[in-house]
């Protein structure tokens, strides 16, 4: 190509320019490399890690991926710029207005981070790398971008104690119910009895590790409505064998006394009641009990018929500690001719009746000493001779016979141990009733052989062997009086006993259904739950007084007990027993109408009264001072005995 004039002078001058120089200035070697060394380009970093030149191979100049390979001198990077660049030169094109876009565009193409990939919410920094990048995840994130939230829970249970529960990029551990958060990871326990003071209401708090309870007393359930402690009525699950009383926090077992049975040592079950003392209940089978009778009818009846007019004779052995009663009747009918032979004050006594004429007669000794008497009437000509231990005692003269004829026939009517009519019929009045024994008796000739067969066959027309003076309770029935005692303010109960068993009722008030009072005897305490011997005073089933005693020793102990107003005093061989107090317990009025009972109880509610058996042994009454005579009760059952008690065994 040929130069101008204009090109030529100016390339002379730029040549004698450099010879000048070169002739004039020496440069040393760290001058050169001074001169030579190429300045930072302050507006890009980028530059300096590439041995190209992005700028001018791609910005000033459309370059190809081969010249885009030089500048990055790697396939990952040039592979992630070449087609980006692509777009920029797309977007930008070569337009002037539009170059600082271009620049910019291609310049951030190879910051992996610019528009960071990362996902913002798990994403610390973005990190460049060539043709690729990192993510640095927060603590719970992962993945390539940390878009994967970390289940912290996976591993040991994020370090919870109890429940560890998993959020995006974290955890929360949390506690079960009764346990608090301590820190991030551990759990206590929650004391809710101090916490919340009326969790329980009424109801004791005890905590638990984790949790609480309401605790009530025994025989109490806790109500999570009323916060409260409610009554079990233990009866409805039938823990008594026999009857069951429910009482606050508790229940209370009875057993039919009166069926021979006593609580068991468990307070459920019944158990028999066993005799303590044995005693002599051996009966003679030749011997006549004229007792046996309550009623007062006569135990033997007899007729005796003869065709030729015959005297009247008897004789038998007596044996008796009652003072009044009918020994036998002999005759005919009540209009008629008879005798009859009773006890008075301790006494024989005759009485008699010929037509019109009647008499009463007694004389001799007292024969109730409990001893064998023989006894003996006899007709001897117009008079009747009696006589004791064949001594004469008694010599009546009399107009008549005491034969009836009837028919062609001598008719004699016989009975033993009472008479034929009402009481009221007799000469004087004398209760019919004798506790006494007969044996070895003679009516006329001796035709009895029918009579010793019946009381062969019948125990209860038989004698005990051997007796002492008292009254017999047997352990079954029981004797009342419908009559008040007089004072209307105090009441003294005297009671003289030989028990032969440790339960049974004693003495007792009756008012209807219920039992306002009673003494009785108790191998067990229902108040201070002991199993011990007592004597115990109640009113209704509430123990009021007792005394804690051995009465079963074969001897005779002594039981007073005073009432008057509220106050119970019990007495037992001279000691005082305990009194029991209880508020709101009324004693007994006693100027209501009661009846009275001995040695047990009717047909009332076992829940009654503490104690509900018979009473087995021998036991005399005074109340108020006046001896309480079963011959003038108004029942009484016909095997207690009113006068006499049997022995003590021979082993005791």
């Amino acid at each position: 190509m040929p130069f101008t004039s204009g090109e030529f002078l100016s390339g002379s001058l730029l040549i004698l320019l450099l010879a000048s120089w070169s002739s004039e200035l020496s440069l040393s070697p760290e001058e050169a490399n001074q001169f030579l060394k190429r300045s930072r380009r302050a507006y890009q970093v980028f530059e300096e890690t590439k041995q190209g030149h992005l700028e001018r191979e791609c910005v000033e100049e459309v370059c190809s991926k081969e010249e885009a390979r030089e500048v990055f001198e790697n396939d990952p990077e040039t592979d992630y710029f070449y087609p980006k660049y692509l777009v920029c030169l797309d977007k930008f094109g070569n337009s002037e207005k539009k170059k600082a876009d271009l620049v910019t565009c291609v310049h951030n193409i190879p910051d992996q981070c610019s528009s960071s990939p990362c996902n913002a919410k798990g994403t610390v920094r973005c990190e460049d790398k060539k043709g690729d990048f990192h993510c640095h995840c927060f603590t719970g994130w992962s993945g390539v971008m940390c878009e994967k939230d970390v289940n912290e829970c996976s591993k040991r249970n994020g370090g919870c104690d109890h429940e560890c529960n998993n959020t995006m990029g974290s955890y929360r551990c949390s506690c079960y119910q009764g346990y608090k958060l301590s820190g991030h990871h551990m759990c206590l326990d929650v004391d809710e009895c101090q916490d919340v003071p009326d969790v329980c209401g009424t109801a004791r708090c005890n905590n638990l590790v984790g949790s609480y309870e309401c605790l009530c007393e025994e025989g109490y359930v806790y109500d999570n409505q009323t916060k409260s402690c409610l009554d079990v009525d233990e009866c409805e699950s039938g823990v008594c064998a026999e009857e069951c009383v429910n009482t606050p926090g508790s229940f209370r077992c009875f057993c039919d006394g009166r069926q021979g049975k006593k609580l068991g040592h468990d307070l459920r079950s019944c158990e028999p009641i066993e005799a303590c003392v044995p005693l002599e209940l051996k009966r003679n089978s030749r011997s006549l009990y004229l007792g046996r009778m309550f009623s007062g009818i006569p135990v033997v009846r007899l007729r005796f018929r003869r065709k030729v007019q015959t005297g009247f004779t008897a004789e038998f052995d007596l044996r008796t500690y009652d003072t009044e009663g009918v020994i036998f009747f002999a005759g005919g009918h009540l209009n008629s001719s008879w005798i009859v032979l009773a006890m008075h004050h301790g006494k024989l006594e005759l009485q008699l009746k010929y037509g019109a004429v009647s008499r009463v007669t007694s004389s001799g000794p007292l024969v109730n000493d409990g001893q064998w008497h023989k006894i003996s009437v006899e007709e001897q000509g117009r008079s009747l001779v009696i006589k004791i231990d064949r001594e004469a005692v008694m010599k009546i003269a009399v107009n008549g016979d005491l034969f009836t004829l009837n028919k062609g026939m001598h008719e004699l009517n016989l009975t033993v141990g009472g008479v034929p009519f009402k009481e009221d019929g007799l000469v004087s009045k004398v209760n019919p009733r004798l506790d006494g024994c007969m044996r070895e008796w003679r009516w006329l000739t001796g035709e009895d052989t029918s009579i010793q067969e019946t009381i062969r066959n019948n125990e209860r027309m038989q004698c005990f062997s051997s007796e002492d003076q008292g009254s017999y309770y047997p352990g079954h029935g029981f004797a009342f009086f419908n009559h008040s005692h007089g004072d209307p303010r105090v009441l003294k109960v005297g009671l003289s006993l030989r028990p032969a068993s440790t339960v049974g009722v004693l003495f007792a008030l009756i008012h209807q259904e219920s039992v306002p009072f009673s003494i009785s005897l108790s191998d067990y305490h229902p108040g201070k739950k002991e199993w011990h011997e007592h004597v115990l005073v109640a009113f209704g089933d509430v123990v009021v007084a007792s005394a804690p005693v051995s009465l079963c020793d074969s001897e005779t102990h002594v039981v007073n007990v005073t009432l008057s107003g509220n106050q119970t005093v019990l007495e037992v061989d001279g000691q005082l027993g305990q009194t029991e107090p209880h508020e709101r317990l009324e004693a007994p009025d006693l100027s209501s109408s009661y009846s009275t009972f001995l040695g047990g109880l009717p047909d009332v509610s076992l829940v009654s009264t503490p104690v509900s058996a018979f009473y087995t042994g021998c036991m005399e009454v005074t109340v108020n001072g006046q001896p309480l005579g079963l011959d003038e009760a108004q029942h009484k059952h016909n095997d207690i005995r009113s006068h006499a008690c049997p022995m003590v065994g021979d082993h005791q």
